[in-house]
């Protein structure tokens, strides 16, 4: 079963990301307001897979979106 992939940004040098999009536009947005905001590089991260750790229990959740790599 193939779940809702979601996105989160990364600005270099700081502390990981919590917040979780829904969208690629969406992280993109922020994506922009932080690199300007804090003038560093910012990174866009896709979910690829979940496991949990109870049961082993992979599933694809990689965005709908075409991703270019």
């Amino acid at each position: 079963m193939k779940l809702n992939g979601f996105y989160m940004v990364y600005v270099a040098g700081e502390r990981t990301p919590t917040f979780t999009h829904a969208s690629i536009d969406n992280a993109e947005t922020e994506a922009k307001r932080l690199a300007k905001l804090l003038e560093k590089k910012v990174y866009i991260l896709a979910s690829i897979k979940s496991i949990e750790v109870n049961e082993f229990k992979i599933e694809d959740c990689r965005a709908d979106d075409d991703l270019p790599f």
